[in-house]
């Protein structure tokens, strides 16, 4: 992924809805090419929740180049690679290591939304306007509609309100936005710092530069230190017991995921025992992909547009690709008369492409939580000789593969592309 410096030959007046981390990402990449961008969130504060995320290192470089990290950024922990241990007994498997395009970046979700929300800030061409809440959308008339009544115009709109999107009914059809319960459900929790410096196994976890990870059968835990190595990042992922919502609110007894992960290795068991009495636990679902991506002047952006299950670590790398390439045809163009013409070429450079990796984040699921024993064994061996090879496999080599891509060079040609056709 690369940046687009060039300012825009024109200005647009843009509508952000929603800030969430595809739509405060959008919100920069625009403004700092010198289009005015309007952002109506309906939380009336931002808080700082969620758990870790994981930056690609082009997604890293992005985030330096628009002034929103910087390069000594210590909220931002660059890893070394993953360890892949055995479930049960806690064995090293392999040690993956990084890629020469770079490593692996973990970030606690909260740290990156304000680090974005203050790069907006920053921005004079920027407006947020919190506790407000957009329920419904004029797609001829370009506008969005308030809860208070008011209408607000722009030249273009883009939804980037979250999975739970209001607006992507206006562009796609029902169907669309339709999920599917992938049967699995994520626990999650943060453990600081000090509540591991009484145990020398479990504070090599946060002092490391590196990922655990543990696969079993149905199941998966995976663990890496975030902000300065300050803060464990805890992932735990199990069969539906249908008592989790699709929301990062949802949460349950910590009793439940010591039962669900009772028989684990014992350093997975002791991290467990240190989460908070209340955990969060949302249920995962599996949505298809979208149809279109736009519709008049309205584009789909980030989740709204495709929510990604977190087996490939793509969700925030996506929608800065979303980012990039919106705002790399918006400020090619001359005329406002061809603001549909590059509207296509977003969806066109975006859709393939985001497709894929959707369909292959469900088959790294497939390869984590294998069940049968002997074709963990086999996996497990692969794994090995890879490593042995200084090479990666699987779910690793899986997610390497889309390090590799630059969506400010594939949205201009598919731009340039549209244009030479007429």
């Amino acid at each position: 992924m690369s940046s687009e410096d060039t300012n825009c030959v024109i200005s647009f007046d843009v509508i952000v809805v929603g800030a969430g981390i595809g739509g405060l990402s959008a919100a920069v990449a625009l403004a700092n090419r010198g289009h005015s961008v309007r952002v109506l969130e309906s939380s009336s504060q931002l808080l700082h929740v969620g758990a870790g995320v994981a930056l690609p290192p082009p997604t890293r470089r992005w985030y330096e180049s628009e002034g929103i990290l910087q390069p000594e950024d210590s909220a931002c922990v660059p890893l070394d690679g993953i360890e892949l241990t055995q479930w049960d007994t806690g064995d090293l498997v392999a040690r993956a290591a990084a890629n020469p395009v770079g490593k692996q970046n973990a970030i606690h979700h909260g740290d990156l939304q304000l680090a974005l929300l203050s790069r907006c800030r920053e921005l004079e061409s920027i407006d947020i306007r919190l506790g407000t809440r957009v329920i419904d959308l004029d797609i001829e008339g370009n506008a969005v509609l308030l809860a208070t009544g008011e209408r607000i115009a722009g030249d273009l709109i883009i939804a980037a309100d979250g999975v739970k999107s209001t607006l992507k009914a206006k562009v796609c059809p029902p169907e669309a936005s339709k999920a599917q319960s992938t049967g699995e459900v994520a626990y999650r929790f943060i453990l600081p710092r000090e509540l591991l410096e009484s145990d020398k196994e479990l504070l090599t976890l946060v002092e490391r530069s590196w990922a655990t990870r543990w696969d079993g059968p149905s199941r998966h835990a995976i663990a890496y230190p975030a902000r300065n190595h300050q803060l464990l990042n805890v992932v735990l992922i199990h069969p539906d017991d249908r008592h989790a919502e699709e929301s990062w609110t949802s949460v349950t007894d910590k009793r439940n995921v010591i039962s669900d992960f009772h028989d684990w290795n014992p350093t997975l068991r002791k991290l467990i025992q240190l989460a908070p009495a209340v955990v969060p636990n949302f249920r995962m679902f599996l949505y298809p992909p979208s149809p279109v991506w736009m519709k008049e002047s309205t584009i789909l952006l980030g989740d709204a547009c495709h929510a990604m299950l977190p087996y490939l670590g793509q969700g925030v790398a996506q929608s800065v690709e979303d980012a990039t390439a919106i705002a790399t045809v918006l400020s090619m163009i001359e005329d406002k008369a061809q603001l549909r013409l590059a509207l296509r070429a977003y969806e066109q450079s975006r859709k393939e492409r985001v497709e894929s990796i959707q369909a292959a984040t469900y088959k790294a699921r497939e390869q984590l939580h294998l069940q049968d024993r002997e074709a963990q064994e086999a996996r497990d061996r692969e794994r090995r000789t890879a490593s042995e090879r200084n090479e990666n496999s699987d779910v690793v080599k899986m997610q390497h593969s889309y390090w590799v891509w630059d969506a400010a060079k594939v949205a201009r040609n598919a731009l340039l592309e549209l244009i030479a056709a007429g």
